[in-house]
C-alpha cells in the first residue's frame, strides 16, 4: 500500500513510503469494518491478491492439461517479484527464478524482440474442401504486405516467415494455432494438416476426436527478422553464503509480530552466492521476497535462482 509521496520522499530513485500514511489507509479502507489491525489487514489485502493471481495459474494449467507443480516459475515486472514467492507456496511450485532487470523485463524484452509484423486474416474453410488457390493467393498477399512492412526497420537482416491456421472440429467455440509450412500449399499438405491438429489437439486435451470434420477460421502471417541464438550458461559451483547488507522488519502473519529479516543488495551479489529465506533482495527496480523454506543462488546469468529446501507440511508459517 503506497503512502503519502512527496518530493523528500523520493531520492537516488527510489521511492520512500510514508509508514503512518501507508498503516492508515489499511485501517481506514479494510481493518476498521473488520476490527482488524492494519497490518493484518493489509496482508489480507496481499493475500487476496496473490491467491487471484494463483487461481488464474490453475485454471491455465488445468485448460492446458498441465500440472503446474512441474513448472518453474518466472517473474518479471515491478511487482512480481514481491509476489512470486508467496504464489509459489500456494500452487506448491518448488522452484522460481528471478532475471536480472525483473522490474523492467517487458521493456527489455521489448528492446530485444526481433522487428515483426503479424497479418491474421478471416477466410473460413473446411478442411477437406477448401479452395487451395485461394488461400495460397490470400497467403501471398499477406506474405507481401508483411515483408513491406518489417523490410523498413530489419536493415538488411534475413525476414523469418512463420504461418498459422486457426482450426476447430466442426461445431466447437475454441480454436487451436496450427503451423502452417512457409510455402505454397499443395494437395498432400491437407493430410498433413489433419495429423498436425489431431496430434496438437491431443495434447491439449488429451485426446482427440477421430472422424469428426475439421474447420479453419482465421489465417496468420508473421514476417521478421531473425532471433538471436540462446547459447547455454553453466552455473558457478560453490559459492559462499551472502552476507547482509542490512535488517528489515517484516509482518509475519502466523506469529502476528513483526519480526527481522536479513536484506541484501543484489548489486552486491556475486555468481554463486546463496541467499537463505526468509529474506528480501533489494535492487533498482523492485525487491524480491524470499520465503521460509526456499533458499537463492545467483546462478551463471546473474539471476536469483530460487529453491524450496523444505516440504510444503514443514514450512510453517510465512514471513
Amino acid at each position: 500500500l503506497l503512502g503519502r509521496i512527496d518530493a523528500d520522499n523520493f531520492a537516488g530513485g527510489r521511492i520512500k513510503l510514508d509508514r503512518k500514511a501507508s498503516a492508515n489507509a489499511a485501517a481506514n479502507s479494510v481493518g476498521n469494518a473488520l476490527k482488524i489491525g492494519p497490518e493484518i489487514a493489509a496482508y489480507g489485502i496481499a493475500e487476496i491478491v496473490d491467491e487471484n493471481m494463483a487461481s488464474a495459474a490453475r485454471v491455465h494449467a488445468i485448460e492446458s492439461g498441465k500440472d503446474v507443480t512441474d513448472y518453474t516459475m518466472i517473474a518479471f515486472g515491478g511487482a512480481a517479484p514481491l509476489h512470486v514467492g508467496r504464489i509459489a507456496e500456494k500452487l506448491n511450485v518448488a522452484r522460481f527464478i528471478v532475471p536480472s532487470g525483473a522490474g523492467v523485463g517487458s521493456t527489455l524484452g521489448f528492446l530485444r524482440a526481433p522487428v515483426a509484423y503479424e497479418i491474421v486474416r478471416s477466410f473460413p474453410a473446411m478442411l477437406d474442401s477448401f479452395d487451395l488457390a485461394a488461400v495460397n493467393r490470400t497467403l501471398d498477399e499477406m506474405r507481401d504486405e508483411a515483408r513491406e512492412v518489417v523490410a523498413k526497420a530489419a536493415l538488411g537482416g534475413k525476414l523469418v516467415e512463420q504461418r498459422l491456421a486457426f482450426m476447430r472440429y466442426v461445431g466447437q467455440g475454441h480454436e487451436i494455432p496450427v503451423p502452417l509450412p512457409a510455402r505454397t500449399l499443395r494437395a498432400g499438405d491437407v493430410a498433413e494438416l489433419r495429423k498436425a491438429f489431431d496430434k496438437l489437439y491431443g495434447q491439449i486435451y488429451s485426446r482427440a476426436i477421430p472422424d469428426r470434420a475439421v474447420e479453419i477460421l482465421t489465417w496468420a502471417l508473421t514476417v521478421g527478422t531473425e532471433t538471436k541464438k540462446v547459447s547455454a550458461v553453466r552455473d558457478p559451483r560453490g559459492g559462499r553464503t551472502a552476507k547482509p547488507d542490512s535488517m528489515r522488519q517484516i509482518f509475519d502473519p502466523a506469529k502476528e509480530d513483526w519480526i527481522k529479516v536479513p536484506v541484501y543488495e543484489r548489486d552486491n551479489l556475486s555468481k554463486g552466492d546463496k541467499v537463505k529465506g526468509p529474506a528480501v533482495i533489494v535492487e533498482r527496480e523492485t525487491s524480491t521476497f524470499l520465503p521460509k523454506g526456499y533458499d537463492a543462488v545467483i546462478n551463471g546469468l546473474g539471476y536469483i535462482d530460487c529453491r524450496r529446501v523444505a516440504s510444503p507440511a514443514r514450512i510453517g508459517g510465512r514471513a
